[in-house]
């Protein structure tokens, strides 16, 4: 089976050869391998010498220093070898269901000549319980529609998908992308450590000048990421406001005010996801987002450059 375009995979990781060993194994089981697979390591001590066995002559690594998720990106885009048409970035806890690169180049074959991305379906997502959704729709973080933008920078979410589904939005660590898209556009390092938000902020920029994006949902794909530690909760709900406040004042069509209506849904859910599980964290979370919002308020609207997860 030969399709048109030559796709290479690129995969920012840190201090976490187990589970990329786990994604590169799904990589290898593929029907239709990629092209190429480019690994853009920012551990503390390289790994190259515990995957090495599972990339092929065509692959390549690379250690960076004083990583970020959106510095490793930048580098991994310019590792690309001549003749790659597409690269897609993978988090290093994604594992690629056995037909997900072929059905991904399959989509690719007849997608219109605009398309700027197009995103692996997640399909071990989770749905939101009806109370959430309607206290979502209430301040404006969700609309009910799938892979949209909304006013306050709230985005929802398109995955797991039936069918093949346009977006506004696609998630950065499950998405391909034309190379003549990452070789004009550069992903934005104000963005640091884990980066929340800087998929929205680029696959929107690309939006809006005009290229189309997608689900494709025959490219499966799950996601294991491990859980967020809970001594970092209120440094987590920090980042989220902060992350997404950048991201509206970047784009005058959203509503500055919007996105204080909905920093005040996340609070509540937050305050209510402690009630339900009864437990500090929701809470921690909530204190998180409130600092946040004294940051933004004061004219500091930091960066928040931490591991999250264990």
């Amino acid at each position: 089976m030969t399709f048109k375009n030559r796709l290479a995979l690129i995969i920012p990781t840190r201090n976490r050869p187990e589970t990329l060993i786990k994604l590169l194994k799904t990589i290898k089981n593929q029907t239709v391998p990629p092209h190429q697979v480019i690994i853009v390591d920012g551990s503390d001590i390289p790994i190259e010498s515990q995957i090495k066995k599972y990339l092929n002559l065509s692959d390549k690594y690379i250690h960076v220093l004083n990583p970020s998720l959106t510095k490793q990106k930048n580098e991994g885009i310019k590792q690309l070898q001549e003749g790659i048409t597409l690269a897609g970035f993978l988090d290093d806890d994604i594992e690629l269901e056995e037909s997900a690169v072929r059905e991904m180049l399959r989509f690719w074959e007849d997608t219109p000549p605009n398309t700027g991305g197009v995103s692996f379906n997640i399909i071990n997502t989770g749905e939101l319980n009806r109370f959430s959704k309607l206290i979502r729709r209430i301040f404006c973080i969700h609309n009910g529609t799938r892979g949209r933008v909304l006013p306050s920078g709230c985005c929802t979410g398109a995955v797991p998908a039936t069918s093949d589904v346009y977006c506004q939005w696609l998630c950065g660590g499950a998405t391909v992308w034309k190379r003549g898209v990452l070789e004009k556009y550069k992903f934005d390092e104000w963005y640091s450590g884990w980066a929340c938000y800087e998929d929205v902020e680029y696959s929107y920029r690309v939006l809006k000048d005009h290229h189309d994006l997608y689900v494709a949902h025959k490219a499966g794909v799950t996601h294991n990421p491990p859980p967020v530690l809970n001594a970092k909760n209120a440094a987590f709900g920090k980042m989220l406001v902060i992350n997404r406040y950048h991201f509206v004042k970047k784009n005058p069509n959203l509503s500055i005010m919007c996105f204080y209506w909905a920093t005040l849904g996340d609070i509540i859910l937050n305050v209510l996801k402690s009630v339900w599980e009864r437990n500090f964290d929701g809470i921690r979370i909530a204190q998180g987002n409130l600092s946040g919002i004294y940051y933004i308020l004061s004219g500091n609207p930091v960066r928040v450059d931490e591991c999250f997860r264990k």
